[in-house]
C-alpha cells in the first residue's frame, strides 16, 4: 500500500523539481531491501537493471539488490556527463559518507533530477559529527526530504505546490543568443575560444566554471562555429583531450547538435572543413600533431607537469576545467598551473562562467553540497591593522570537532585558509576534521578590537604508538609483507615498507598534514613561528617525532630543513597533482626519537648517493644541491690524499675525466656540504654531470654547451677555481 502512495508522492515531488528547474535530494533511512523496493517502483522496470523511460541513472555503491555502475575509484570519470538520477548507496562503507564521490556525482544531475542517498547504519548517523551536521543542513531546505523506514508509517511528507510566479521567474531564460548559447556568459566564453584560434599565438585561455554552467557545451559550440566559418582550402584540425574520454559526452553531444553536417565516428567528427577529434594526452605529447587548436577539457584532472608540456608543444591552447569550489585537483589547477602560465605567458586570458544552465540559480542541491563541503568558504580580508603583525600578539589554540560544529563561521574561516594554501584539499577533509579522532586542528589567532581572525591553520594527525594505540606484531608483519595497508599511519608505514625501518611502529608521530598561513600575511615569518608552536604542542603530547610529507620544491624543502627537520625519504615518482616528488621529513622530539632519527637519516643518505644515477637521476640539480648541503659531514667519505691529487691533476688538465671521476664525485659532495650559494648555476652543471652522470648531450641541451670539449673545459675550470 505504501509503495503505491510513494509512487504518486514521488511523481509530485519530481514534477515540482522540473517546474522549478532544480535538483533535489531524497534520503532513504532504513535497510537496503526496503530502500531498493521503493526505488524499483519509480526508477527501474521489471527487467533487472533497466531504467524507465530511457532515463540515465548513476549508481554508486553495491548492494545485493541494485548493482553499481560507477566504480569507487573512477567516479571522477563521470565529470562532464549528465544524469537524471543518482543513487548513492554508501551503507557498506566504514566511513560515514564518501562525500568526495557524493559531491562529484551530484553535479551530473540535470534540472528535475533527484539524488537518492541510502542510509542503513543509524549508529553511524548518531556517532558521526559530520553526519549530524549534514542532516542538520538538509533540514534547512524544504526541497529535500528524509524518509525513515517505520512499520507504522502511513503518511508521506506534504509537498507545497509551486506558485505560477515562482515557475516563471525561476525557469531558464527565454532570450535568443548567438550560436544557440543559453546565457550571455556562455556566449562570451564561445567568442573567447574562437579568438584563441583567430588571434595572436601564445595567448592561452583558461575557462573555468562550477558544474552545470555549460562550459563543455561552450567548447563544442565554438568548434562548430570555427568549422562553419573556415574555407575548404584551409581545413582545420581541432584536437580535444581530457583525463578520460567518457567526460566528453556532453561535448560531442553538443558538437553534433551545433554542426549536424559532420560525420561522428567514435570520438572524431569529420567534415569538409576539417576534423575535430579526441586524442589522449599521453599520445598528444608523444607524437607531434599539427593541430590548429588544442582544447583541454577537465584540465584540473590532468597532472600539472603534463599541462606544462602541452604549453611547450602547442601555441594555441584552451584549458577548460570544472572548479567546484576547491574540490579535487581544482585548487592545484588554480594555484599552481596558473602561476606557471603567468611566468611563461603573461598575456594568457582567464574567464569564469558563474550562471548555471543545467539548473536554476540557487539550486537547493548545489547549495546543500556547497554548505556541507564548505565549498563556499570565502577567505576573510585581514584587518589592515594586523597586516604587519607582531607574533607576540598571536594566540595558539587547538580546536575540537565539537567547537567547529557549533561555530560555523569559525569553521568557514579555518577552512578558507586551508583551501587557499593547499591544492589537494577535498570535501572529505571536512569529514576528516569532524570524525577522525586521530586528527587535531591547531590555529594562530589574532585579536584586534575584540575581533578574532584566523591567521594560520595546521592539521595534525597522530600516528604509530600513541595513547595506548599499538600495532600487533601480526599487523606490522602484514604491512611489511605488503599484505595490508593501515589507514592513518602514513609515516610508520612508509618508514617500514619504503625505508626498511623495522622499528617504525614503536614510536609516536604527529604528522603535519596541512599547514597554511593567510595569504595576506605570508613572507613575515609567521609560518616559522607557527611551526615552533606546533613543536612545543607536540612535545607536550609526548610525541617522539613531528613529521611532514609534501611535494618537494626547493623553497618548501628549504623551509623544513632550515627548521632542523631531517630527510627520511624522497619519493621515486612524481605526484600526479603537483608533478613533484614527495619528501618525508622528521624532527626528533624525544631522546629515543633522536637515536632513531640518526639511524633513519643515515640510511637515507647512504642510499641517496647510489640512487642519484638511478631513481633520482632526473631529480632537479637544485634539489640535489639542497639535499646534500644538509648531509652531515660524518656521513660523507673522507677525501684521501690520492683523491685530492686526482682532483688537482684533472683541474690542471693532466688527467682524463673518466680516470678520476670517483675522486671528483667525492670532492663535489664535500663542496656541497659547505656551499652557501645553493643556487650557483655553475655548481648545478657539476651536479648534473659528475653526481647524476647525465650524458654530455643532456648537459649541453640543459645548460647551453656546444659539445664534450666545452663541458669538460668548464668542469676543469670550475674545479680549479674552487681549489684555490
Amino acid at each position: 500500500m505504501l509503495n503505491k502512495k510513494f509512487v504518486q508522492w514521488f511523481v509530485n515531488f519530481q514534477q515540482q523539481a522540473f517546474m522549478l528547474n532544480e535538483r533535489r535530494l531524497l534520503v532513504l533511512v532504513g535497510d537496503n531491501y526496503w530502500a531498493n523496493t521503493l526505488l524499483k517502483t519509480i526508477i527501474f522496470d521489471h527487467q533487472e537493471g533497466a531504467i524507465n523511460n530511457g532515463k540515465t541513472c548513476l549508481i554508486y555503491g553495491d548492494s545485493e539488490h541494485v548493482k553499481a555502475n560507477v566504480t569507487k575509484q573512477r567516479y571522477r570519470d563521470k565529470l562532464g556527463s549528465e544524469s537524471d538520477y543518482v543513487i548513492f548507496n554508501d551503507s557498506g562503507s566504514k566511513e560515514a559518507l564518501s562525500i568526495d564521490a557524493f559531491a562529484a556525482l551530484s553535479g551530473t544531475l540535470v534540472a528535475g533530477g533527484v539524488c537518492f542517498l541510502l542510509v542503513e547504519n543509524n549508529v553511524q548517523m548518531k556517532t558521526s559529527l559530520f553526519y549530524q551536521r549534514f542532516f542538520n543542513l538538509i533540514n534547512n531546505f524544504s526541497a529535500h526530504v528524509v524518509l525513515e523506514q517505520k512499520a507504522q508509517q502511513q503518511s508521506l511528507p506534504l509537498l507545497e505546490l509551486a506558485q505560477a510566479n515562482e515557475v516563471n521567474t525561476l525557469g531558464k531564460a527565454q532570450t535568443t543568443l548567438a550560436y544557440g548559447c543559453v546565457t550571455q556568459e556562455q556566449l562570451i566564453a564561445v567568442e573567447a575560444v574562437i579568438k584563441v584560434l583567430q588571434g595572436k599565438r601564445n595567448k592561452p585561455l583558461v575557462l573555468t566554471a562550477d558544474r552545470g554552467r555549460g562550459k563543455s557545451s561552450a567548447l563544442a559550440i565554438a568548434c562548430a562555429q570555427l568549422l562553419k566559418t573556415t574555407s575548404k582550402n584551409n581545413k582545420l584540425r581541432i584536437v580535444i583531450t581530457a583525463a578520460d574520454v567518457g567526460s566528453l559526452a556532453v561535448f560531442f553531444k553538443q558538437l553534433v547538435h551545433s554542426f549536424p553536417d559532420g560525420k561522428l565516428e567514435n570520438t572524431k567528427l569529420s567534415t569538409n572543413q576539417g576534423v575535430i577529434e579526441f586524442i589522449a594526452i599521453d599520445q598528444l605529447l608523444k607524437q607531434a600533431t599539427d593541430a590548429s587548436l588544442v582544447l583541454v577539457d577537465e584540465a584540473a584532472g590532468i597532472p600539472i607537469y603534463l599541462l606544462e608540456q602541452l604549453l611547450l608543444n602547442y601555441s594555441r591552447l584552451v584549458f577548460a576545467s570544472t572548479i567546484h569550489g576547491y574540490e579535487g585537483a581544482g585548487r592545484g589547477f588554480t594555484l599552481k598551473f596558473q602561476q606557471i602560465l603567468t611566468n611563461k605567458y603573461p598575456k594568457w586570458q582567464s574567464l569564469h562562467i558563474k550562471e548555471p544552465i543545467r539548473w536554476r540559480a540557487g539550486d537547493p542541491l548545489e547549495r546543500l553540497v556547497f554548505d556541507a563541503c564548505l565549498l563556499n568558504a570565502e577567505l576573510a580580508d585581514i584587518n589592515v591593522k594586523t597586516q604587519k603583525i607582531s607574533v607576540s600578539t598571536l594566540v595558539f589554540k587547538c580546536f575540537s570537532a565539537e567547537e567547529l560544529v557549533t561555530n560555523e563561521l569559525l569553521f568557514k574561516q579555518i577552512f578558507a585558509v586551508l583551501v587557499t594554501a593547499h591544492y589537494q584539499t577535498k570535501p572529505s577533509d571536512v569529514q576528516m576534521l569532524l570524525d577522525n579522532k586521530q586528527v587535531q586542528l591547531v590555529c594562530l589567532l589574532s585579536e584586534i578590537e575584540m575581533q578574532q581572525q584566523v591567521v594560520a591553520v595546521a592539521l595534525l594527525i597522530n600516528e604509530g604508538r600513541f595513547n595506548g594505540n599499538t600495532m600487533s606484531p601480526e599487523e606490522v608483519n602484514a604491512v611489511n609483507q605488503s599484505k595490508r595497508r593501515l589507514k592513518n599511519h602514513f609515516v610508520p608505514q612508509s618508514l617500514l615498507t619504503q625505508c626498511g625501518i623495522e622499528y617504525a611502529f614503536d614510536y609516536h608521530y604527529l604528522r603535519v598534514m596541512r599547514i597554511a598561513v593567510h595569504p595576506q600575511l605570508q613572507q613575515q615569518g609567521l609560518g616559522s613561528f607557527f611551526l615552533d608552536k606546533i613543536v612545543e604542542f607536540s612535545m607536550l603530547q609526548g610525541a617522539d617525532f613531528l613529521a611532514s610529507s609534501f611535494g618537494a620544491t626547493k623553497a618548501l624543502l628549504s623551509f623544513w630543513l632550515n627548521k632542523n627537520f631531517q630527510l627520511a625519504r624522497m619519493g621515486f615518482n612524481k605526484d600526479k597533482a603537483s608533478g613533484e616528488q614527495s619528501a618525508l621529513v622528521l624532527k626528533a622530539l624525544s631522546k629515543k626519537g633522536e637515536l632513531a632519527l640518526t639511524d633513519i637519516n643515515s640510511e637515507f643518505y647512504r642510499s641517496f648517493d647510489y640512487l642519484l644515477t638511478d631513481e633520482y637521476k632526473y631529480l632537479t640539480a637544485e634539489l640535489v644541491s639542497l639535499i646534500l648541503h644538509h648531509c652531515s659531514q660524518d656521513l660523507i667519505t673522507p677525501l684521501s690524499v690520492r683523491d685530492e691529487e686526482n682532483v688537482k691533476a684533472f683541474s690542471l688538465g693532466y688527467r682524463q675525466y673518466s680516470s678520476c671521476v670517483l675522486s671528483l664525485h667525492l670532492w663535489l659532495k664535500h663542496q656541497l656540504t659547505h656551499q652557501i650559494a645553493l643556487d650557483d648555476e655553475k655548481l648545478l652543471v657539476l651536479i648534473s654531470r659528475v653526481l647524476q652522470k647525465h650524458s654530455i648531450s643532456d648537459v649541453c641541451a640543459n645548460y647551453g654547451f656546444t659539445g664534450k670539449k666545452t663541458v669538460e673545459k668548464f668542469i676543469r675550470n670550475e674545479i680549479g677555481e674552487r681549489q684555490t
